[in-house]
């Protein structure tokens, strides 16, 4: 199985104009859906964040995390020692 660094994301504006939720990744220039991310996910490939020397795994989240938004599939990084390299945090592309 395969390892994916993503270090950048694509967000778009939810279908209430209330946010921004991320669309896809980028992993080494290569932009992914959402749905391709999580089904390689399924498939036992690993996807972590990288930026900075830091690094974060990348899992499924049933619903995009804004209040009312049910967008789904969605993915999500979990808190840890630094912000750098949380998932909503990574620079746009």
């Amino acid at each position: 199985m395969g390892t994916y660094r993503v270090t950048n994301v694509r967000r778009e504006l939810s279908k209430d104009g209330s946010h921004k939720h991320i669309e896809g990744v980028f992993a080494d220039g290569v932009h992914y859906s959402i749905p391709e991310v999580v089904e390689s996910i399924s498939e036992g490939n690993t996807w972590k964040t990288s930026i900075g020397g830091f690094e974060e795994a990348i899992v499924e989240t049933a619903y995009c995390h804004k209040t009312n938004c049910w967008l789904t599939p969605y993915i999500e990084t979990k808190p840890d020692s630094t912000e750098l390299d949380n998932l909503e945090n990574l620079p746009e592309s």
